[in-house]
């Protein structure tokens, strides 16, 4: 279980990889952001992209399931203030293969609820070579180890 004091400045928590399918581009483009370069791959192919690619809500979103998988859901965090900074730095295309990583720029305790913390984590997904295609910095709300917050102590260990 990860609580707001498990993440330093400095820490990099490796979520693992994802990808797209052609079809799960075009279905959630047709659902959510219907512009022809995620719906249709031949108006794609004629696009400034040169081929169908990802909404960006759509790779904000690949990014968030392997934040859940890999870290919230072993994790006391209670939600989020929002989000800063969001950037779609290059296209995500059909079959990429995308590495999710958390990056810990800080943390602090919360002034207004002194049984949590905020913890600010730059999100990234990075394709093969490296080079950066999703980034986002988030605001993350974990309870604090020795939190009663819920009428029990969290740590196991001090129930």
């Amino acid at each position: 279980m990860h609580y707001f004091e498990d993440f330093e400045a400095g820490d990099v928590h490796d979520l693992g990889t994802v990808s797209l399918t052609e079809q799960e581009i075009i279905d959630f483009g047709t659902r959510w952001d219907p512009q022809p370069f995620h719906t249709d791959p031949e108006l794609a192919a004629a696009s400034a992209y040169g081929s169908l690619i990802a909404s960006g809500w759509q790779t904000a979103s690949m990014f968030m399931r392997r934040y859940v998988d890999g870290l919230l859901a072993d994790s006391a965090c209670v939600g989020s203030p929002g989000v800063d900074e969001i950037r779609y730095l290059k296209p995500v295309r059909p079959g990429e293969v995308l590495r999710a990583k958390v990056y810990i720029l800080g943390s602090k305790p919360s002034f207004g609820r002194p049984d949590t913390g905020i913890v600010q984590p730059r999100c990234q997904l990075e394709a093969e070579d490296g080079s950066v295609v999703f980034s986002m910095i988030l605001h993350s709300i974990f309870v604090r180890r020795t939190s009663r917050a819920f009428g029990r102590s969290l740590d196991p260990c001090h129930p």
